[in-house]
């Protein structure tokens, strides 16, 4: 039964990227049209330039997701050594607009310049992953003061990742199942429930790491512990 869900996310993951990559190379040849445009009739607008990078940006984002995903069904990818900070810097950025769109308070706490070797991109998506869930509980619920804090350390040989928000936390039928393939408490249109199963399934399987969630303090709380590797 496993292998089947395995074999059919690989299929799912296949069929989105053959549909999304015509339209995803439509869009940023759309936006370098409407640059052309405003260039030629020398209109000089510094929010809407800022609003092409961010299409451009997100675009890219998508694009390298679907690669992401992919190389882990295809074990190709290798892993580099990298100062976690850096990819928590890099995740930050991707979810940053829509964070001060929803007018989200962003703590980021880093207490260590260790290196780790990892799996960069795909740790990278996996944080926007978190980043993102965070965001949408905190939206949905209206949270007032919303905030969400993430803080890095190294600890007793592993780095540890923690990510957390204020939306008041979650019941434990949801977080008995929220690592579950296919589980969401999302409407369909938002959501499948793959995201927190393939994030888990890669800390846990490509890095030797785990990924837990409990309540703290007035939220949720995402623990990602990843292990040091000796040289």
């Amino acid at each position: 039964m496993k292998e089947e869900k395995l074999h059919y996310i690989k299929e799912t993951m296949e069929s989105i990227a053959h549909q999304w990559r015509q339209p995803l190379s439509q869009i940023n040849s759309t936006v370098g049209l409407i640059d052309k445009i405003l260039y030629d009739k020398n209109i000089q607008d510094p929010l809407l330039e800022e609003k092409l990078q961010e299409i451009e940006a997100l675009t890219r984002y998508m694009s390298d997701t679907i690669d992401d995903f992919n190389n882990h069904f295809a074990q190709n990818s290798k892993k580099e050594r990298i100062k976690l900070a850096k990819v928590l810097e890099d995740a930050l950025l991707a979810v940053e607009s829509s964070l001060k769109e929803n007018k989200i308070e962003f703590n980021l706490k880093l207490n260590t310049e260790h290196e780790c070797e990892c799996y960069v991109e795909q740790l990278k998506q996996i944080l926007i992953v978190l980043l993102n869930n965070a965001k949408d509980a905190l939206v949905e619920r209206n949270t007032f003061n919303a905030k969400i804090e993430v803080e890095l350390f190294y600890q007793k040989n592993e780095y540890i990742i923690k990510i957390s928000d204020n939306a008041g936390g979650i019941t434990k039928s949801v977080k008995d199942k929220m690592f579950e393939p296919y589980y969401t408490t999302k409407h369909q249109s938002q959501g499948t429930g793959i995201g927190l199963y393939m994030a888990k399934k890669i800390i846990v399987e490509r890095h030797n790491g785990s990924l837990n969630v409990k309540n703290a303090g007035r939220g949720t709380e995402f623990l990602i512990h990843l292990p040091e590797v000796k040289r």
